[in-house]
């Protein structure tokens, strides 16, 4: 396939197109009508096992079980596929992007394993996701030269940055040409003459900078604008039906559809949004399946879908078109993707698995559940997976630390996936530890500091800790497997309350990413949505001399948090405001099995050429943190939680009381 233009490119194409539409050959339908199956996935995260998890049982009490993983996936969507075949109607099958980092097996195969696994899936197009750039540009220009599928962004120019300029397979849109039910990649119109022709293209985050330190030279354009600048240059050449690929969150989705004209189904990822009601599943209710929204120019409409999170769940949407190309129907749901095993207890032991004689009608039962299907694993995929990259995975979870037997649950919002107020347990047990293991003499007479309270955001932890043994790799390659030096600096009360006003608040439209939001340890605060959707503060506290006491605006506090948000990423941008011109800031991680210590001067924001901020931390005395350097390990916050394990075997057995806690109307 050849290379598409950047967006950079596509305003100049879209004259020429302009002037040449006239002799431009329009696509033709054979039909009155069009139907077309989108199947998709989005935020697999290297997940290509199953993921445990409960569903509410026949009599009315949890049973635990193990959900998705990507055998399961492939085997649904060759259903969906065949089904829509069988019905004469063409399928594109899609992945919403973040496809990287999650699991142990990403820990140790990175791209090489998602280019294996996901090569095998029968993909037709990909969205680039901010994880993708999660192990620098070399490994994800591997990985888009080796898929076979084409990585779509049409807002991203690539023509500054070295390692990806002549990445022919990152391209802003494909082209599918459609008969009938059979379906062909193709290049340009003229290889699809007679043929309707559809258009996937691709956005990525417009302010991946700010989320991502390591983007290089690339350029990363408007959403809205360099959307309605593809769709205008697609329709140009006489295509009428375009999908757009998405990374950006449903929120993000939903802006999408109110201001742009011209996008038939936005699929999307980012959000890890379950669209649908999956209440039964302990993963609650979100906003409906394949929305309709009507575009600006009041004649259009957009559909939008999303499929989730972890390989769990499969979207599938029919959509239906007249004869004159216009959306007239979009329909369908997520599917997720049950097993056959089930037990009593979260600790899912062989002597809680369910009698032989529930299971047949256990399975009747979960069968019969909305937006459920008992799906068998694809046997070739999953004996790639045992026999190829399961050993090692296997091998490198080294010693047992702890054991616990109840799930510990982690979910980003509190009051989704079934949590309370209070949200994610296991973010609270990450922040003790932090705390723990930074105040711990050792560390203190090399740092000099007391730390006064940890803070940690949602998306830095990556999986709930299940019922069961823990070992070191369940820290290390799947709750926190990012390079996560731990910072510490100083802030006023002010400038706490100001961080935790704008991200908490950034969290609570419907459909955002709510990966920033705030999770803390020796610190409590009680955040109230107002009418007007924002975040106040009707508590903030900090846990001194045995007893809680209120925050001061005027008073200055000692936060620790991991350096990827103490530079301001992630929407935490009130911390890089705070070290902008200077910063008694420090940077921990372990060098040669010894604690280093790299202070600051201070984080430059800086803007690129599209008006996107990307954060700079300048150290003292290097360019940047050796964590790529062997012997040297800047997996702090994994390493604090491994201690703290090991010096409190009893901390699942105690209750931890809550320091977060949301309410909303």
């Amino acid at each position: 396939m050849t290379a598409v233009p950047s967006f950079c490119r596509v305003a100049v194409l879209m004259l020429l197109a302009s002037l040449l539409v006239a002799g431009c050959s329009s696509q033709t339908t054979p039909d009155d009508t069009l139907r077309l199956s989108i199947v998709h996935i989005n935020d697999t995260h290297s997940q290509f096992d199953a993921t445990p998890a409960r569903v509410m049982g026949p009599a009315g009490t949890p049973l635990y079980t193990f959900i998705g993983g990507h055998p399961r996936l492939l085997t649904k969507a060759r259903q969906f596929q065949a089904e829509a075949t069988a019905n004469g109607i063409a399928s594109l099958f899609l992945h919403g992007g973040d496809a990287f980092k999650g699991s142990a097996y990403f820990e140790l195969f990175e791209q090489k394993i998602n280019i294996d696994i996901l090569n095998r899936m029968g993909l037709h197009a990909m969205a680039l996701g901010n994880h993708e750039f999660d192990i620098g540009l070399a490994k994800l220009a591997d990985f888009a030269s080796n898929i076979n599928f084409p990585l779509l962004a049409a807002n991203v120019d690539s023509s500054a940055e070295p390692a990806l300029v002549n990445v022919t397979n990152l391209k802003s849109y494909q082209l599918f040409a459609i008969d009938g039910p059979a379906l062909l990649a193709v290049s340009n119109m003229a290889e699809a003459a007679g043929k309707t022709i559809v258009a996937v293209f691709g956005l990525a985050l417009e302010d991946m900078r700010s989320m991502v330190p390591a983007t290089g030279e690339l350029v990363f354009a408007a959403e809205v604008a360099a959307a309605q600048a593809t769709v205008d240059y697609l329709q140009a050449q006489g295509i009428k039906h375009i999908i757009a690929l998405t990374h950006l969150g449903h929120q993000r989705d939903l802006r999408l559809a109110q201001q742009v004209n011209g996008i038939d189904l936005i699929v999307g990822g980012h959000s890890h949004s379950l669209l649908g009601d999956f209440r039964h599943w302990y993963l609650g209710l979100q906003a409906p399946y394949a929305e309709l929204v009507a575009n600006p120019d009041g004649f259009g409409q957009t559909c939008i879908v999303q499929a989730g999170q972890f390989a769990q769940a499969v979207g599938a949407a029919e959509l239906k078109f007249d004869s004159a190309g216009r959306l007239t129907q979009c329909y369908g749901e997520n599917t997720l993707l049950a097993s056959r095993d089930y037990f009593t207890l979260a600790l899912r032991s062989e002597d809680s698995r369910l009698a032989a004689s529930e299971q047949a009608t256990t399975e009747s039962y979960i069968n019969r559940l909305a937006r459920t299907a008992i799906t068998e694993e694809d046997p070739e995929l999953r004996q790639i997976l045992n026999t190829v990259y399961l050993p090692a995975v296997q091998k490198a979870y080294g010693a047992q630390i702890s054991v616990s037997e109840q799930s510990i649950n982690h979910v980003r919002l509190p009051g989704t996936g079934g949590s309370d107020q209070h949200g994610s347990v296991l973010a609270g047990h990450i922040t003790d530890a932090m705390y723990y293991w930074l105040n711990q003499p050792a560390v203190r007479a090399k740092t000099g500091r007391q730390v006064d309270f940890t803070l940690i955001g949602a998306g830095n932890i990556r999986a709930s800790l299940e019922a069961g043994a823990i070992y070191e790799g369940h820290i290390r390659l799947e709750v926190l497997p990012f390079d996560a030096p731990l910072s510490i600096l100083t802030l006023t009360g002010a400038e706490l309350t100001e961080l935790l006003h704008e991200v908490i608040s950034a969290t609570l439209p419907a459909g955002a990413h709510a990966g920033k939001f705030p999770y803390a340890s020796h610190l409590r605060y009680v955040a109230r949505e107002n009418a007007d959707g924002q975040a106040v503060l009707t508590q903030l506290q900090w846990w001194q001399a045995e007893r809680w006491q209120d925050i001061e605006p005027a008073a200055t506090y000692s936060l620790a948090t991991t350096n990827y948000l103490a530079n301001g990423n992630d929407g935490w941008q009130r911390l890089q405001q705070v070290q902008q011109h200077s910063t008694d800031r420090i940077d921990l991680i372990i060098e040669q099995q010894q604690l280093a210590i790299y202070p600051l001067s201070r984080v430059q924001a800086i803007t690129d050429s599209s008006g996107q901020q990307a954060f700079v931390p300048h150290y003292q005395q290097v360019v940047g943190l050796p964590c790529d350097i062997a012997g040297n390990d800047c997996k702090v916050a994994a390493l604090a939680v491994i201690d703290y394990l090991k010096a409190t075997p009893a901390l699942w057995q105690q209750p931890r009381p809550a320091t977060v806690t949301l309410l909303r109307p």
